[in-house]
């Protein structure tokens, strides 16, 4: 195996492991393992940005050892970031399980765990600015885990930061997200545990308890007295919807703060794709639709787009399958995410089918990935 520059790939080297991208929730396998590249196959990794692929070594002599020993170089830093992100994750996850499950009704929050907070959501914003790959990748690591409360705080907290860079937010904006997406849902810490975890449907009564958690974490971040307006405001006003259907206050639109809206979508994009005692994860494409349905209801129209825009479970060169039984590779993107332009491949090569925009094709529909191989 040797590790070979995207650039100085040709027809005919195979593939040692798999090629693959990332979405919000999950791996995708573009090229699998053992694969002989084509030219087509060659251009979609350029087009994608992908740096470098493992290349079975036989009968690529003439590919310059210096080149691959820079890219087991630049590979090995990688992993060496990779591995220092994973151990803020763990050192996240270890904190906010402390701070949420303490054995005593919260009040307030301690000023060393208002530090630890602090330093996570810098370690947050910091490694999803500098790594487009790092929420991807996280996301999967984390969906793993048990999912209890904290856990899925910190996801919608990462969530939250990649819709506001694609919103344009300032740095101190981002800041109060990611730090109101950390602490959402701390007033869960003040409700009995067993409603929290029940796998059935919530009696008018639980829910009624359930319902009580954004105000009661409103109130802790009051009194713990280091909190902006905004960061309160995002925990209050989170379950809120657009449409003034939502709680705990009723109120609609843009009356609720930006902070909340975003975070709205978040928590339910999030909660949708984990895993539950009473039902199986929802895909991502499948939890979009429904968001995208939802939108200018539940959710703000122009936050909805922010995020599709940052969590596209279909990146250009993915191979999808299509509802008529053909598939292909996407090739660019239009409004809606879920439909864009395809190309087809295999038997019927090279004709091309604008999801959105072509009306012979309105009930076509992409159905899933593609990792069968269709250049032979």
């Amino acid at each position: 195996m040797i590790i070979v520059n995207v650039e100085k790939l040709r027809e005919g080297m195979q593939l040692s492991d798999n090629v693959c991208t990332t979405t919000a929730t999950e791996y995708k396998i573009l090229f699998k393992k053992g694969m002989f590249l084509s030219s087509m196959m060659i251009q979609m990794l350029k087009d994608m940005g992908i740096k470098s692929v493992k290349i079975v070594s036989g009968g690529i002599d003439d590919i310059e050892t210096a080149d691959a020993d820079n890219e087991k170089t630049t590979s090995a830093n990688a992993n060496d970031k990779k591995s220092r992100i994973n151990e803020r994750i763990s050192r996240a996850l270890a904190d906010l399980d402390e701070i949420f499950d303490c054995n005593e009704e919260i009040k307030e929050l301690s000023q060393a765990a208002i530090y630890k907070v602090d330093n996570m959501a810098d370690d947050i914003i910091n490694d999803i600015a500098s790594d487009t790959s790092f929420l991807g990748n996280q996301m999967i690591a984390l969906q793993n885990y048990d999912d209890y409360t904290y856990k899925h705080c910190l996801r919608v907290s990462m969530l939250a930061a990649s819709v506001a860079g694609e919103m344009g937010l300032k740095e101190n904006e981002t800041k109060d997200i990611v730090v109101a997406g950390l602490l959402h849902d701390i007033g869960k810490s003040n409700i009995d545990h067993d409603i929290i975890i029940k796998p059935g449907k919530l009696t008018d009564a639980e829910f009624a308890e359930i319902k009580r958690h954004p105000l009661i974490g409103y109130n802790i971040l009051k009194n713990s007295g280091t909190y902006s307006a905004n960061v309160m405001s995002g925990v209050l006003f989170h379950q809120e919807k657009y449409d003034g259907t939502g709680y705990p206050t009723g109120i609609g639109g843009e009356k609720i703060p930006l902070i909340a809206r975003i975070l709205t979508v978040c928590d339910v994009f999030d909660a949708l794709t984990s895993n539950r005692p009473y039902r199986k994860p929802w895909s991502v494409a499948e939890t979009e639709e429904y968001i995208l349905g939802g939108s200018g209801q539940h959710f703000d129209y122009e936050v909805t787009k922010a995020f599709m825009r940052a969590f596209n479970p279909y990146p250009i060169g993915t191979m999808v399958q299509l509802s008529d039984g053909r598939h292909g590779v996407v090739i660019k993107h239009s409004d809606n995410v879920l439909r864009p332009t395809v190309r087809i491949l295999g038997k019927f090569s090279g004709e091309e089918i604008d999801l959105m925009n072509d009306f012979r094709f309105l009930t076509t529909s992409i159905t899933g990935l593609y990792n069968g191989e269709v250049f032979a």
